[in-house]
């Protein structure tokens, strides 16, 4: 394969992965969701002075991706595109990352195969590279930046990759504790591989402690709470089992994200898996050198996913995101002819392109709040609000956020789980007068302090009937607003 060719099978490539993610955006499953819009508040947040560490209530997930979307959000304003550009950089810069890994890998044609199969499949990562979710890009990008020098080092030891091992180490704390994932392996390779790396560490430890300054001065200030993960929900031997029959398939894009199905057909999706699981089986008996920290990151990975608390999730693959890029380039390795990576490059198109075809074809459902699918269109309520003066209002998480960020906080949403309504002075509150506010408060406790605040539900949910009674007994009045019941104070 030519240069030339290879040149224009890299420039197809981007232009085909940039499309799918302008498709992305475009379907259903593509309107602003409320993770995002917390990501957009924090980045204005930062152009007003905070300097957020992790996302509120929580002590992981750092803020990089916010930082990172202050100036644009500072030049054009509290807009959706704003922040997500952010996000479709750093998986395009991911790319190219996994390409410069492919040169020390493979060779530079397969490199070349990698980055880009890599950059347009599957379809929920072509998705989730559109979204603001706030550490995903981050997190991937220092991943494979951390990968890229450890095979650096191995070939040769300099001060200056040492330097930036340590602080892309140091920012891939702040940013997730994902990055273990890659950071481990790759790392007790390295030194295996080669011991005097050893030696090196008075340049690696400082840059650590510079890149994680913000991680160790935030667990500072609240009794290390990142090494206090959340609870486990359900038997940790789900964890394999949903990697197993769950996410690994959606990550290899034979089964479609939120709705399970398989692509084609179960019959023509159990094929394809078990050629895939048969070919990395094959490489880990070959053990070719040279992707041995690959082989070495896949083969621990289910490590990673059986103690992680959070993998209990199985109908999205987001705990892939990392070996995705692996698996393209392990698939890479075997495309020692054009007739391979035409076959392997049509594949992993066609499923991408099925699969978003499924999205838009049945409407999967990629956000539930209140028992319901999550409204895609919220003009009509925050009209109803702006004609009746109202400055807040309470709703679910997936609502409460949007509000503020969509009304560009002309109107406050206050985050609230409606587990235990009451009236007071005239007025109905969703929460607990002793507390159950949610994993941050302070819109609530804003909202609090004002008389005049709605109450905004999805239309078909199952939160305002439990609520109704309450409210009509108070005198609050229900508009129907598009898919939602906004319901007004008395007076407003």
């Amino acid at each position: 394969m030519s240069r030339r060719t290879l040149l224009l099978v890299a420039v197809c490539g981007a232009t085909i992965g940039t499309a799918l993610r302008v498709w992305a955006v475009l379907l259903p499953q593509g309107a602003l969701d409320a993770d995002e819009a917390v990501v957009g508040l924090m980045a204005r947040g930062i152009l007003h002075g905070t300097l957020p560490v992790f996302f509120p209530g929580q002590g992981y997930g750092g803020t990089q991706e916010s930082f990172l979307a202050a100036p644009v959000v500072a030049v054009f304003g509290l807009e959706t595109w704003a922040i997500r550009i952010v996000v479709v950089l750093l998986w395009a810069a991911s790319a190219i990352l996994v390409w410069r890994i492919g040169l020390r890998v493979l060779d530079e044609r397969r490199a070349v195969l990698a980055a880009t199969i890599f950059w347009i499949w599957p379809t929920y990562f072509d998705w989730k590279s559109t979204r603001a979710h706030g550490f995903y890009g981050s997190e991937l990008f220092l991943g494979l930046t951390v990968l890229l020098l450890v095979l650096r080092l191995a070939e040769r030891v300099t001060r200056r990759d040492l330097v930036l091992i340590g602080l892309a180490l140091g920012c891939g704390l702040w940013a997730s504790p994902q990055v273990a994932i890659v950071a481990l392996p790759a790392l007790g390779w390295l030194v295996w591989r080669r011991r005097d790396v050893v030696r090196g560490w008075t340049f690696v430890v400082p840059a650590a402690l510079v890149g994680a300054l913000p991680w160790l001065l935030g667990n500072l200030r609240h009794d290390w709470y990142s090494l206090h993960p959340g609870h486990n929900e359900g038997a940790w031997t789900a964890h394999l089992h949903n990697l197993v029959v769950a996410t690994l398939p959606e990550a290899l894009g034979l089964r479609l994200a939120w709705s399970f199905e398989w692509l084609g057909s179960a019959v023509v999706g159990y094929l394809i898996y078990a050629a895939l699981v048969a070919g990395f089986v094959w490489l880990l008996v070959r053990r070719p050198p040279r992707l041995a920290p690959l082989l070495l990151i896949v083969a621990i990975f289910p490590l990673f996913y059986f103690i992680s608390p959070y993998t209990w999730l199985q109908n999205e693959p987001r705990y892939l995101t990392l070996v995705l890029p692996i698996f393209a380039l392990l698939i890479a390795y075997s495309l020692t002819t054009p007739l391979r990576a035409t076959a392997a490059l049509s594949c992993a198109l066609a499923l991408t392109v099925a699969g978003f075809v499924e999205l838009d074809r049945h409407d999967v459902i990629a956000f539930r709040t209140e028992g319901t699918a999550v409204p895609a269109d919220l003009d009509p309520a925050l009209d109803t609000l702006q004609a009746h003066h109202i400055g807040y209002a309470f709703a679910s998480y997936w609502i409460a956020w949007r509000i503020t960020f969509e009304s560009d906080l002309h109107i406050i949403g206050a985050k609230s789980s409606y587990a235990h309504p009451f009236a007071r002075g005239g007025r109905v509150y969703p929460g607990d007068p002793n507390g159950d506010l949610g994993i941050d408060p302070t819109y609530y406790r804003e909202a609090e302090q004002h008389r005049d605040v709605a109450h905004v539900f999805v239309l078909g949910g199952d939160v305002e009937p439990h609520v109704r009674a309450l409210l009509r007994r108070t005198g609050y009045r229900r508009v129907v607003s598009g898919d939602f019941a906004v319901w007004l104070p008395p007076g407003a």
